[in-house]
């Protein structure tokens, strides 16, 4: 979501009007689920995705004309295939997409400029866009929680009513990000990928070669460390990821037995079974316990069979989407893939 709203922000401040078009309500089979969003400006689709299909390409359409009349509307679509109705996709359900209309008149940028500060701060808040087109609010979660909207329904994103206004709210929290100790060609391969998927990426290498901002063009940061030093310089949150593949087993170990040491929810560890039978007694001698060296994730990713670099990466990418899909309470099972 950041991602999505960083480019927002952008369109904003270049003075180009534009359409975030999501979906606040789903029912039957659709393609994806509440939350999903998507960029609309003059030329066409900017920046995510509502599902594909049939669906994306008349609400891209729909997204274009209301820019040309500087409006927002809310829509209902039928995605069933019965004659004379619907979109036409085996899917079948309904979903109900808002359309809203931004040039920065209502304050739009100001109020995005804070939620993404607030995310850098690791804060928590609840962005709320007014169904009407006329404005968006941002609240941390304190305050969000001390209202009476907060005790009426579960979830992370609602139609609510607030000072006579219909508004869709969503959570919009700090996700984590990826920390990868070592630099070399599987950092080199996954890094894309997991940017593509909206993880903010940190590569982190003792070899100046391998922190070289040219092989990482998609990371956020790239750090020259010693593996043995990393207390001193990092600050991990609870819900970062932390991704371990150093160039050999003693780089690994130091940067294993930092990660158990930081709380962080997600330790993963290239490597062979053997490496991994080598480094975890090298961390009991250390004095870590079985229940800590169980929960990392060793060897790292799901199994596919992947063998080269460019599979492994797509194997913890994978791995990570589970894990971050879970935190966010995404439901078990789905698959809202693409439908083109």
């Amino acid at each position: 979501m950041d991602e999505l709203y960083r480019k927002l922000l952008a369109q904003l401040e270049e003075g180009q009007d534009t359409v975030l078009a999501f979906i606040t309500e789903g029912d039957g089979s659709i393609p994806r689920t509440t939350g999903a969003y998507m960029l609309v400006g003059r030329e066409g689709r900017i920046f995510g995705t509502i599902g594909g299909g049939n669906l994306e390409y008349q609400a891209v359409l729909h997204a274009q004309e209301l820019v040309q009349e500087k409006k927002s509307e809310y829509r209902e679509y039928d995605l069933g295939t019965g004659e004379g109705k619907g979109l036409g996709m085996v899917c079948g359900g309904r979903v109900k997409v808002c359309f809203y209309f931004m040039n920065g008149a209502h304050g739009e940028a100001e109020s995005l400029a804070q939620a993404l500060a607030a995310q850098e701060q690791y804060c928590s808040y609840w962005i709320f866009f007014a169904l009407d087109g006329t404005g968006i609010r941002v609240l941390e979660k304190e305050a969000w929680e001390m209202l009476p909207a907060a005790q009426e329904k579960a979830g992370h994103c609602r139609i609510l009513e607030l000072d006579g206004k219909t508004y869709y709210a969503e959570e919009f929290c700090y996700d984590g990000k990826v920390y990868l100790f070592g630099g070399g060609h599987l950092a080199q391969e996954l890094v894309p990928v997991l940017h593509h998927l909206d993880f903010c990426c940190i590569v982190l290498d003792d070899r100046e070669e391998y922190v070289d901002k040219a092989l990482f063009p998609d990371a956020g940061q790239t750090m020259l460390v010693d593996f043995t030093k990393l207390d001193e310089i990092l600050s991990i949150r609870k819900n970062d990821y932390l991704v371990i593949v150093t160039r050999g087993h003693r780089c690994d170990a130091d940067a294993e037995a930092f990660a158990l040491r930081t709380g962080a929810s997600y330790i993963g560890v290239v490597g062979s079974r053997r490496k991994t039978k080598y480094v975890r007694e090298k961390l009991e001698a250390q004095g870590f316990t079985g229940e800590q060296l169980d929960s990392v994730y060793a060897p790292i990713g799901i199994e596919i069979g992947s063998e080269t670099p460019a599979e492994i990466a797509i194997s913890i990418a994978a791995q990570l989407i589970q894990i971050r899909s879970a935190k966010t309470g995404k439901r078990k099972g789905a698959h809202p893939a693409l439908h083109t």
